[in-house]
């Protein structure tokens, strides 16, 4: 994902050693115990808000990308600024017409950055929400999305 984003391979080594090496020590009784391995950054990690930008970005470039392929389709209110998506801390919003080809496509650039950066949707905490779209086409594009 660093490499996409055009970082210096030196760079890249040097953060993906300080987020793999990691490992904490907790002090009980004025005595340390052996250290452990973390797994994945914490929110208290320095580099944590430098890294989630550096990956909000990538997603924001991923998301950006279907604007420049012929079978997307703005959704209407989005269309004059070329708006895919908006996000805000965790909260992420993507906008397309109301048809299968361009949700689909989005759907696909979100996957694309899923397998690059191992982060996922809470399924649980997402929803679709259409406007001026029948009900048949809803299904036929929640269905695939998995959501219907």
């Amino acid at each position: 994902m660093l490499e996409e984003l055009h970082f210096p391979s030196k760079f890249t080594r040097w953060v993906m050693e300080c987020v793999s090496t990691v490992n904490y020590s907790i002090v009980i009784n004025g005595e340390p115990t052996k250290p452990f391995e973390a797994r994945g950054l914490r929110q208290s990690d320095l580099m944590s808000p430098f890294l989630y930008a550096i990956v909000m970005e990538y997603l924001s470039r991923n998301l950006s990308d279907p604007r420049d392929e012929k079978q997307f389709k703005f959704h209407p209110k989005c269309s004059k600024m070329n708006i895919t998506h908006l996000s805000f801390a965790n909260d992420l919003l993507m906008f397309a017409k109301g048809e299968l080809t361009s949700v689909g496509l989005l759907h696909r650039k979100f996957g694309n950055f899923t397998d690059a950066s191992g982060l996922q949707a809470n399924m649980s905490k997402s929803a679709i929400y259409f406007g001026g779209v029948p009900d048949s086409l809803r299904h036929d594009i929640q269905q695939p999305l998995g959501y219907g």
